[in-house]
Formats: C-alpha cells, sequence, structure tokens
C-alpha cells in the first residue's frame, strides 16, 4: 500500500508541479502544433525520463544531508540562497513568452527526445522543488527511505510530468494563444513560492 502511495502522492505533485508555462511544456505544445503528436510524444518522454533522475537524486540527497547535520547545514544556506534568487528571477525578469526555436522542423524521433531530455536537464529548479516536498513528506512519517520506495517515487513524478505534457500536446494551440498573458501571472506567483520557501529556510536555521 505503501508503494502505491508513493507513487499517487508523486504522481499528483509532479503534475500540479508542471501546470506552469514553461520552457519544456511549451516546446511539448509547440511541437504537436508543428510536427504532430507522435514527435511530441519523443520530446514529452525525453523530458520525463530527466525527471525521474533528477528526483531520485534529489531524494537521495535530502536524506544524506538529514543524516549528516554539519552537510544539512551548507545544503540550507545554499537552498535558501538559490530560493530567494529563484523567486527574484520568476518576480522580476522572467519572460512571459517563453521563446521556443523554429529551426529543425522536420520529423525526428530521435532529435525530438534529444530536445527533451536537453530541455529538462536544463530544468535545476527541479532539485530544490523536490527536496522540499521530501523534507516535508519525510518530517510527516509518510515517506520511507528504501530504494524501492524511492523509484516508485521517481517513477510516479515521471508520469505525473508526462501526463501533463502529453495534454499541453493534445492543447497545443489553444495553449500558446494564451500564454503570454496567463504566464505573466504564473511567474509572479512562483516568484512569490521560492520565496515563500527561502523566508522558511532562514526561520527554520534561526529556530535550530
Amino acid at each position: 500500500m505503501t508503494l502505491l502511495t508513493h507513487f499517487l502522492i508523486a504522481y499528483g505533485l509532479s503534475f500540479v508541479g508542471s501546470l506552469p508555462f514553461g520552457m519544456i511544456n511549451m516546446t511539448v505544445a509547440h511541437t504537436a502544433i508543428r510536427k504532430g503528436m507522435h514527435q511530441a510524444f519523443f520530446t514529452a518522454l525525453g523530458a520525463a525520463l530527466v525527471e525521474f533522475l533528477q528526483v531520485f537524486i534529489a531524494l537521495k540527497f535530502t536524506w544524506l544531508f538529514a543524516e549528516n547535520p554539519s552537510v544539512e547545514r551548507v545544503f540550507q544556506v545554499i537552498a535558501t540562497v538559490v530560493f530567494f534568487a529563484g523567486g527574484t528571477f520568476f518576480f522580476f525578469f522572467a519572460k512571459s513568452k517563453p521563446d521556443i526555436s523554429e529551426s529543425d522542423v522536420k520529423p525526428s524521433k530521435r532529435g525530438d527526445f534529444l530536445r527533451g531530455i536537453g530541455i529538462s536537464s536544463l530544468n535545476l529548479m527541479v532539485i530544490p522543488y523536490w527536496i522540499f516536498y521530501a523534507t516535508w513528506l519525510t518530517s510527516k512519517g509518510v515517506m520511507v527511505h528504501d530504494n524501492l520506495h524511492v523509484v516508485l517515487f521517481a517513477l510516479g513524478t515521471m508520469s505525473g510530468t508526462f501526463t501533463l505534457l502529453m495534454l499541453y500536446a493534445l492543447l497545443g494551440a489553444r495553449i500558446l494563444s494564451k500564454s503570454e498573458v496567463i504566464t505573466k501571472w504564473v511567474n509572479k506567483f512562483i516568484g512569490l513560492l521560492l520565496i515563500s520557501f527561502g523566508v522558511w529556510q532562514v526561520v527554520k536555521m534561526l529556530g535550530n
């Protein structure tokens, strides 16, 4: 039962976390419009596979820090800087219309798969996002630390991300036509959320 719980929690958090307009989901939507659903499938699959690895690493690092107080302190400082820097960027400087490359419109399974991997690899905010949730879920006694549960959790995040990306592909044209206005406010929300995480980290450090 705990295995299914881990998968479903990760699936839900990943699906919601992938909702905001960004380079990954906009690329998938754009690929669907220009090349078709088949090519968008491979872009989404490449992006989702990278998130599987990112989440697995994030969870392992979370518990490594928790078991080593001196390392955890250093991580808290780094995480605080990352949250404030990321929050400031999204609130003040993030573009409301993601740049989408117009080149390479020739269908290529391998090319679109690698594009998904490349774009997802640049999304470094995934790691602190999952470290935050892993820490919170562990403090609530929900998460189990063994490799099987970690793999199931990572598979859940991969599945949630892939599902959401395919929805972007299906609704591609409609989403892209509305993205500029909505993204402006989504970026503000993400900025405030990340800054809140930073404040939470500062309070946590001062409380220790």
